[in-house]
C-alpha cells in the first residue's frame, strides 16, 4: 500500500508540473511573456501557486524549463555529440542545411516559440540571455566540425548562418503577425514553405561549394 501511495504522489507531481508548463505555453501564445506571472500561470494551470515554488523554486525557473523544452537548438543539445559524429564525413554540409530547414518548420508549427523570439529581442532578460548563451555554445560545437573545411577560403560560414537564421526568424514572425506575403512569397502556404526550404539548402550548398573551389 505504501508503494502505491508513493507512486501516486510521483504521478501527481509530474502531472502538476506538466500542467504548469502547459500553462506557460498557453499564456505565451495568447497573452505574451509580459503575462507570465505567478498568479496567472497558477490560475491557468488550475493549481495552487505554492506548487510553482515547490516544484520549480520560482517562476523564472518554471519559464526557463518550458523554453528549454521547446527551443529548437536546446532540444538538440543531448544528442549533439551523436549528430556531429554521424555527420563529420562531409564536414556537416548536409547537417547545416537540415538544421536551417527544420528550424523554419519548427517555428512555423509552434507559435509560442515565436513569442519567445519576440521576448528575446524586445527587452533584456536573464532567462533569455542564459538561453542565448547555451545556443551559442551548441553553435560553437557545430562550427568546430565545419571550420577545417572553410579554413583558407574567404567564405564566412558564421556570417552566412547569421543572415539565414535572422531571415528564418523574421519570416516566421512576419507571417504570424500579418498573414501576408514577403517578397511575393506566402510563407504560410505549402508552396511558399517549400520554396524557402529549398533555397536555404541551396545557399548552404553554395557556401560549401565555393569554399571547396578555393581550397583545391
Amino acid at each position: 500500500m505504501e508503494r502505491k501511495i508513493v507512486d501516486g504522489e510521483i504521478r501527481n507531481k509530474e502531472r502538476t508540473k506538466q500542467k504548469l508548463l502547459d500553462a506557460v505555453g498557453e499564456i505565451l501564445r495568447t497573452e505574451g511573456h509580459a503575462k507570465l506571472g505567478v498568479n496567472n500561470i497558477a490560475n491557468r494551470a488550475g493549481v495552487s501557486k505554492k506548487l510553482i515554488y515547490r516544484y520549480f523554486e520560482d517562476v523564472d525557473n518554471l519559464v526557463e524549463t518550458y523554453v528549454k523544452q521547446k527551443d529548437y537548438w536546446l532540444a538538440l543539445n543531448d544528442g549533439m555529440s551523436g549528430l556531429i559524429e554521424n555527420n563529420s564525413h562531409d564536414f556537416g554540409k548536409e547537417l547545416a542545411g537540415s538544421f536551417l530547414e527544420n528550424l523554419f518548420m519548427h517555428l512555423e508549427h509552434l507559435p509560442e516559440t515565436q513569442k519567445v523570439i519576440l521576448w528575446e529581442i524586445s527587452e533584456k532578460s536573464k532567462i533569455m540571455k542564459d538561453i542565448s548563451e547555451v545556443r551559442e555554445t551548441i553553435g560553437n560545437e557545430l562550427f568546430k566540425m565545419t571550420d577545417p573545411y572553410f579554413e583558407g577560403s574567404d567564405v564566412d560560414l558564421r556570417a552566412a548562418y547569421a543572415i539565414m537564421l535572422g531571415g528564418i526568424y523574421y519570416l516566421n514572425l512576419h507571417a504570424n503577425a500579418t498573414g501576408g506575403t514577403f517578397c511575393e512569397i506566402d510563407t504560410k502556404s505549402d508552396i511558399g514553405k517549400a520554396r524557402v526550404s529549398k533555397m536555404l539548402r541551396m545557399l548552404i550548398g553554395y557556401c560549401f561549394d565555393d569554399a571547396g573551389t578555393k581550397n583545391k
